[in-house]
């Protein structure tokens, strides 16, 4: 948990809402949240009824997170709608003190202490909203962010692996069933809402949040959720769905918006003329 409020301090360190105007974003904001959970809050719902204890509870965990703080960095890699992807961001996770305690309630029931789950959301989601402030105050280089950024994450990652080691190294059946059911929540979902986005004549530039927000949860909260208050084996989902979003994001770059490495090619052709 330590690691993830490091990891989410110093993402939101380096962004600024100032001159945003959420007033002006109330139907993008509406959009983010039937789509973050709405969409992919409820095929993952779905697909955890084919498992059953912790398993099963950690897919509802998953669900119950808001998107993942990457949404918005990876917006800005894709050339997305930045404010699109920065407000809506910035009003799941107010939104998610009340919508992340009342799926895990209500899909889940008393198995876990609303008050606790509440601290614990509250914890991680103000307590790095606080200490991102500090942190703008401290010079820090892109470069230097981004690299304290990884170590934390993989500090994070490598702690609840390592606590299921057994299962990923022993279980196969599990680990293979496990990720079918992340690849169908995050590459079918992912490519099903591009083709009805691309149906609706929706620019590119705002589906890019939209496939973004319907793929993308917070999953390394979901994992710190989960082994705080359940054990170590509800991690297993968020943990495989850590691995795979990173394969997820190639394939955006690779698949669904090649003309990106197009014009990155044409820059340095034009810059190779000059």
């Amino acid at each position: 948990m330590a690691s993830l409020v490091v990891v989410m301090s110093l993402s939101l360190g380096g962004l600024s809402l100032k001159g945003l105007d959420p007033r002006k974003h109330v139907r993008p904001t509406a959009i983010a949240l039937l789509l973050s959970f709405g969409v992919s809050s409820g095929v993952t719902i779905l697909l955890s009824q084919f498992f059953e204890g912790e398993i099963r509870i950690g897919w509802i965990l998953l669900a119950a997170v808001p998107s993942a703080i990457a949404v918005i960095p990876f917006t800005y890699m894709l050339k997305g709608d930045m404010q699109f992807s920065l407000i809506s961001s910035t009003m799941l996770y107010i939104l998610a003190l009340a919508l992340t305690p009342l799926i895990t309630l209500v899909f889940i029931g008393t198995a876990i202490s609303p008050v606790t789950l509440l601290w614990y959301v509250a914890v991680l989601i103000f307590l790095p909203m606080i200490l991102s402030r500090g942190l703008k105050r401290i010079p820090l280089s892109g470069n230097s962010r981004t690299i304290l950024i990884n170590m934390s994450f993989f500090v994070l990652t490598f702690a609840v692996a390592g606590a299921n080691r057994d299962a990923f190294l022993g279980d196969v059946a599990l680990v293979t069933t496990l990720l079918f059911v992340a690849v169908i929540r995050t590459f079918f979902v992912g490519g099903a809402v591009e083709v009805l986005a691309r149906r609706f004549k929706v620019d590119r530039g705002a589906r890019i949040p939209m496939v973004l927000f319907a793929t993308y949860k917070n999953t390394g909260m979901a994992a710190a959720l989960a082994v705080a208050l359940i054990g170590s084996e509800a991690a297993i989902p968020a943990t495989i769905c850590i691995a795979l979003e990173i394969v997820w994001f190639l394939a955006l770059t690779k698949v669904f918006y090649p003309e990106l490495q197009s014009t990155k090619v044409a820059a340095t052709a034009s810059k190779s003329d000059t």
